[in-house]
Formats: C-alpha cells, structure tokens, sequence
C-alpha cells in the first residue's frame, strides 16, 4: 500500500521514522474510546445551544 505521502517525496521514509510515525496499532484499539468521547462532546455542544437539535448523535454505529 502506497503512503499517503508518496507523492511528495521522492527519498524513502528511514524504518525508524515509520516506527515512531506509525499509530495504526493504537488507533484500533482505541476508536471504540475515540467515538465515545466525540458521542459524549456533541451532546455536550448540543446542551449548551452550539449544536442544534438537528445534529443527532445516534447510539448505534451506520
């Protein structure tokens, strides 16, 4: 799979720097945690009028 930034380097990334760039181990085990907390912030801006009713934040992942 090609990088996101292979189109603007021409150098290959050092193996050390794609060791301490990489988040994909993390990243799939936190997202359960990450939606938790967005659900939890749009309900929030929701109770203070930022977001109006509108905006729904459903239970359920689509």
């Amino acid at each position: 799979m090609k990088k996101l930034w292979y189109s603007r380097f021409t150098d290959a990334v050092a193996t050390s720097v794609e060791g301490f760039t990489e988040s994909i181990s993390f990243d799939k085990r936190l997202w359960p945690y990450d939606i938790e907390g967005t659900t939890a912030h749009v309900r929030m801006l929701q109770r203070q009028g930022i977001f109006s009713d509108g905006c729904v934040v459903s239970d359920t992942p689509t």
